[in-house]
């Protein structure tokens, strides 16, 4: 698995977060660096966990078998799980849930348990990274800097521009795991 695929599957992963912390930034009366900072924590906590947690199911020995014949059935584990992925944020995008926008502060619990929902795809990702031999150094470098980079942009998005952007992330981030998983298919063959 190259840079660039582990940097576009990050980037989709991610803007699952942003979508979520976008609705967190439309209800915040302002934002405070330090409460951005803990969301930050938070989240790329969860991530790091949870795609730490997949990628050791991928080296369970009945798993980690590298023959020829298992290294296609994991590529089409890998394959199946972004595909998945992709199609469950694009139903997240079309479904476009209603949410009344009130003002109200950043509630740390609400955050947690977004940010363990949000890592369930980081987990089957880490299923995928680890079934593909990606370089995990790599790969958990670059998940932590896009949710950052999400938390932060989601924030203020949500802030400045309201709840309405968070069909518009899911949507992205769909496209961005199905190409992915696609551009492993043609790499594969």
């Amino acid at each position: 698995m190259n840079l660039v695929e582990i940097i576009l599957i990050s980037i989709g992963l991610s803007l699952d977060i942003f979508a979520v912390t976008i609705c967190e930034g439309a209800m915040l009366a302002r934002i405070e660096k330090k409460k951005l900072v803990i969301m930050c924590a938070i989240f790329c906590l969860w991530q790091l966990v949870a795609v730490q947690a997949g990628n050791l199911i991928s080296l369970i020995p009945i798993f980690a078998d590298s023959t020829t014949s298992m290294q296609v059935v994991w590529n089409g584990i890998s394959i199946t799980i972004l595909i998945g992925l992709g199609v469950y944020m694009l139903y997240k995008a079309w479904r476009r849930e209603t949410i009344f926008e009130h003002v109200s502060d950043i509630s740390y619990k609400k955050v947690c348990i977004t940010a363990l929902i949000t890592s369930m795809d980081a987990f089957f990702a880490g299923i995928g990274f680890g079934f593909m031999e990606a370089e995990f150094i790599i790969v958990q470098i670059a998940i932590e800097t896009a949710t950052i980079l999400s938390v932060i942009l989601g924030v203020y998005t949500g802030y400045r521009m309201g709840y309405e952007q968070k069909t518009k992330a899911y949507g992205i981030g769909g496209i961005i795991l199905i190409c992915s998983a696609i551009e492993i298919v043609f790499r594969s063959v």
